[in-house]
C-alpha cells in the first residue's frame, strides 16, 4: 500500500507530460505542415482506391454484346461499344427468340462504311443485355442518332422517332429515355434490346456520301433507373444548348439595338447592315436549340442555311460602308453569288444537285469571300479609316476559319496526301464549343462596342452641331432686323421665315441722308455657322459702307472684295436698291432674283456672284417707281419653293403673287411646299 500514491503520483505526471507533448506538437506543426500532410493522406488513400479497383473494370466479355453484363457496371451504363448488326430489315428481329448468331458485330467507334456497308435503306441494332433481376424502373436513354428509328426491348416497342421511310435528313441530339416496364424483364434479368433503323438518304457527310449513314455512335445508348432519366435529360440539355442560347440571346439583343438604333437615325445605314446580319445569325441558332428539343430534319437544315445567305451579303456591306466604297458591279456580284452559294447544302440534301461541282464551287466562293472582308478593311485603314481599323480583328479571324474549312473540303473532295483536320471543339465544366461559337461571341460583342462607340460620337457631334446651329441662329437674329423701320415717304415690309436649319437669307433696310432708301437682300449658299458668319460679315460690311457711299454699283464691287476667297465652293447672291424721294430707283445685281413690278420682272444686268472674281464691276440700271405701283424683292426660298409631286414654284407664279403683301407672298410659297428660307420684302411709295 506504501507504494500506490507514489504510482497514482507517478500517472498524474505522466498524463501532464502526454498534454505537454500534445500542444508542443501542434504548435509545431503549422498549416504548410498540416498541408503536407493532408496531401500525403489523400495520395495513401487514392493508391488504396487504385489498389481496390485494381481488375474490376469491365471486361470484353462482359462488354460483348450477345451477353452483355451490365450487372456491376452502375446505375447508367454505357451500351456498346460493340452491337450486333444486321443490313437486312426483318420485324423478327424485334424478338427476344430470333437467332442472331450469324449476325456481325460493329463498332460503335467506326462508321458502316469501314465495313463495306453501303447504300442501305434500313438497319438493325441487338444486343443482349444481362440486368439484376431486382432492379424495377428501368430506363433506354439515346441521344446523337442519325436517321429515324424504332426501339423494342424483348420484342415489344417501347418508343420511337420520325418516320420509317427514309427521310432525306433525320437526326436526334437531345437525350430522350423511354420507360422499360418491369413486366418486360425476365426472371434472370435477360434484355434483348433491339432497333430498327431507316438510313436517311443524305449520309454523314451530306452531299459527298449518299445513301451511306452510321445511325449509332458511341456514348448513344444508355440503360439506367427512370429517377436519374429527368436529370440526365436536363443536364444533357443545358450543355448542348447553353452556348446556343447565348449566341442566340446575344445576337438578337445587339441586332435589335442596331435595328431601333437605325430607325432612330436612318442615315445612318451600316446600323441596317448590322441589324440583318445579326438578326440573321440569330435564326441558325434558334434552329439548332429546337433541333435539340425535336428532332432535325431537311427543313431544319433548310433553314439552318438559308438563314447564313443574309449575314455574308450583310457583311459585304457592312465593310462596304464604313470603308466608303461605292456598290461596284463587281461587289454586286459577289453578294449575289454568295447568297445563291448558300443555297447549295440543302439542294443537295433534296438530291436536286449531286456531284461534286456544287461543293467545289461553294468553296471557292467561301475562299473569296474569306479573304476579300480583311483585305477590304486593311486598304480602308490605311487611308486613315478608323472604323475599318477597329473590325480588322474579327473578319481576319473568320476569314482564316473559312479558308481553312474551304481547304479542309477541297482536300477532302480532291482526296488529297494532305489532309486538313477540323477545329477541335472546347469542353469546360461539361460544357462544349468550338471556335466558330468564339468568333460569334468576338463578333457580337464587338459589332455592340461599335454601336456604342458610334452612338456617342454621332451624339457629341449632333450636340456641336446642335450648339452651332443655336449660335448660328442667335448670329442670324442679330442681323435680320425684328421691325422695318420707317422712312418717310415709303411703306416697307420684310417678312423672313427660316427653313428647319440655320440658312443665308439677309437683307437690310436703312435710311439714306436726304431722303430716300437703301435696301439690300442677298442669299449665301449653305447653312449652320459658317453661313451665319459669311452674312454677318457682309451685313457688316453694308453698314459700314452706308456711310460712305449710297452707290449700289459701289457697294457691290467692295462686298465682292470682302468675298474673295470666302466662297468655300458656294456662292452668294446679293441685290442693292437706292429709293429716292422722289421715286427714282438705282439698282445692282450680283446673281441675285431680279425685282418684280406690276407683276413683271424687272430688266436689270446681271453681274457675277459675290467673291468669284475681283475685277467685276457691277452696273447699275435706273428705273422709276410710280405711287401706286409696288417693287417686290425675294430670294431664292420663293422661287425653289417644291410640292409634295416634287414640282417647283417657279418664277411664273412668283411673277404672279409679286404685286400681293409680303405676308402673303411668303405664305403663298411655304404652303407650295418650303425647302429654304423665305423672304419677301415689298416697297412703295405714299406720296
Amino acid at each position: 500500500m506504501a507504494g500506490a500514491p507514489r504510482i497514482a503520483f507517478s500517472s498524474r505526471r505522466f498524463s501532464r507530460l502526454a498534454k505537454s507533448l500534445r500542444c508542443d506538437i501542434v504548435a509545431f506543426m503549422r498549416p504548410r505542415t498540416f498541408l503536407a500532410v493532408g496531401f500525403l493522406l489523400l495520395a495513401a488513400c487514392a493508391g488504396f482506391a487504385d489498389a481496390q479497383n485494381a481488375g474490376h473494370g469491365p471486361t470484353a466479355d462482359q462488354l460483348n454484346p450477345r451477353h452483355f453484363d451490365a450487372f456491376l457496371l452502375g446505375q447508367r451504363v454505357n451500351l456498346g461499344p460493340d452491337w450486333l448488326f444486321s443490313p437486312d430489315d426483318n420485324p423478327a428481329y424485334a424478338s427476344p427468340t430470333y437467332d442472331d448468331s450469324a449476325w456481325k458485330t460493329v463498332s460503335l467507334n467506326k462508321q458502316l462504311t469501314d465495313y463495306g456497308i453501303h447504300d442501305i435503306p434500313y438497319a438493325w441494332y441487338r444486343m443482349h443485355v444481362h440486368v439484376n433481376p431486382g432492379w424495377l424502373g428501368l430506363a433506354v436513354e439515346v441521344q446523337y442518332i442519325k436517321g429515324s428509328y424504332e426501339l423494342y426491348v424483348n420484342g415489344v416497342r417501347i418508343g420511337a422517332n420520325g418516320a420509317m421511310n427514309g427521310m432525306l435528313e433525320s437526326k436526334q441530339d437531345y437525350l430522350t429515355a423511354y420507360d422499360i416496364p418491369d413486366s418486360m424483364i425476365a426472371p434472370n434479368g435477360d434484355l434483348v434490346i433491339a432497333i430498327r433503323f431507316a438510313i436517311k438518304k443524305m449520309g454523314d457527310l451530306d452531299f459527298l456520301t449518299p445513301g451511306t449513314s452510321t445511325p449509332l455512335a458511341a456514348d448513344c445508348v444508355f440503360i439506367t433507373n427512370r429517377e436519374a432519366r429527368a436529370r440526365d435529360a436536363g443536364y444533357e440539355a443545358a450543355t448542348q444548348t447553353a452556348p446556343s442560347f447565348i449566341l442566340f440571346g446575344l445576337d438578337l439583343v445587339v441586332g435589335m439595338v442596331a435595328l431601333a438604333l437605325y430607325l432612330a437615325m436612318r442615315s445612318q445605314v451600316e446600323y441596317l447592315a448590322i441589324s440583318i446580319a445579326l438578326l440573321a445569325s440569330s435564326l441558325p441558332s434558334a434552329v439548332t436549340i429546337w433541333t435539340h428539343f425535336h428532332a432535325y430534319t431537311a427543313t431544319d437544315d433548310f433553314l439552318f442555311w438559308i438563314a447564313i445567305g443574309p449575314v455574308g451579303v450583310a457583311n459585304i456591306e457592312f465593310v462596304r460602308l464604313i470603308s466608303h466604297l461605292r456598290r461596284t458591279r463587281w461587289l454586286l456580284a459577289m453578294e449575289i453569288t454568295l447568297f445563291l452559294s448558300y443555297f447549295v447544302p440543302p439542294l443537295s440534301f433534296t438530291g436536286l444537285w449531286t456531284g461534286y461541282a456544287g461543293p467545289i464551287s461553294t468553296y471557292f466562293v467561301f475562299l473569296i469571300y474569306a479573304a476579300l472582308l480583311p483585305m477590304l478593311l486593311i486598304w480602308s485603314a490605311r487611308r486613315g479609316n478608323r472604323d475599318a481599323r477597329f473590325f480588322i480583328p474579327p473578319f481576319a479571324f473568320i476569314g482564316f476559319l473559312n479558308v481553312w474549312n474551304a481547304l479542309g473540303g477541297l482536300f477532302f473532295i480532291f482526296n488529297s496526301s494532305v489532309q486538313i483536320p477540323p477545329f477541335p471543339d472546347f469542353h469546360y465544366a461539361g460544357y462544349e464549343f468550338s471556335l466558330w461559337d468564339v468568333w460569334n461571341v468576338v463578333y457580337g460583342v464587338t459589332m455592340l462596342l461599335f454601336l456604342v462607340l458610334r452612338t456617342i460620337r454621332i451624339a457629341r457631334e449632333r450636340a456641336q452641331a446642335a450648339a452651332e446651329l443655336e449660335a448660328a441662329r442667335t448670329v442670324q437674329q442679330v442681323l435680320i432686323p425684328e421691325e422695318t423701320p420707317s422712312i418717310a415717304g415709303f411703306s416697307i415690309h420684310s417678312v423672313y421665315k427660316p427653313a428647319g436649319q440655320v440658312g443665308g437669307d439677309f437683307f437690310q433696310i436703312l435710311p439714306v441722308l436726304g431722303g430716300g432708301v437703301l435696301v439690300v437682300i442677298g442669299d449665301v449658299s449653305g447653312k449652320g455657322m459658317p453661313v451665319a458668319m459669311t452674312v454677318s460679315l457682309l451685313v457688316g460690311t453694308v453698314r459700314t459702307l452706308a456711310h460712305y457711299t449710297q452707290s449700289p454699283g459701289e457697294i457691290l464691287a467692295a462686298m465682292n472684295q470682302r468675298m474673295l476667297a470666302r466662297s468655300s465652293g458656294g456662292f452668294t447672291t446679293c441685290l442693292v436698291v437706292r429709293a429716292d424721294a422722289d421715286g427714282t430707283l438705282t439698282m445692282a445685281n450680283a446673281g441675285h432674283i431680279s425685282p418684280y413690278v406690276n407683276g413683271k420682272e424687272m430688266a436689270l444686268e446681271n453681274g457675277l456672284p459675290l467673291g468669284l472674281a475681283a475685277d467685276t464691276i457691277y452696273a447699275e440700271s435706273t428705273f422709276q417707281l410710280p405711287a401706286s405701283q409696288q417693287l417686290t424683292l425675294v430670294t431664292d426660298g420663293v422661287v425653289e419653293a417644291r410640292n409634295k409631286t416634287g414640282a417647283l414654284f417657279g418664277f411664273e407664279r412668283t411673277a404672279a403673287i409679286s404685286c400681293e403683301s409680303a405676308d402673303q407672298i411668303a405664305q403663298t410659297a411655304e404652303l407650295f411646299g418650303q425647302d429654304d428660307d423665305i423672304t419677301a420684302l415689298t416697297l412703295a411709295r405714299t406720296a
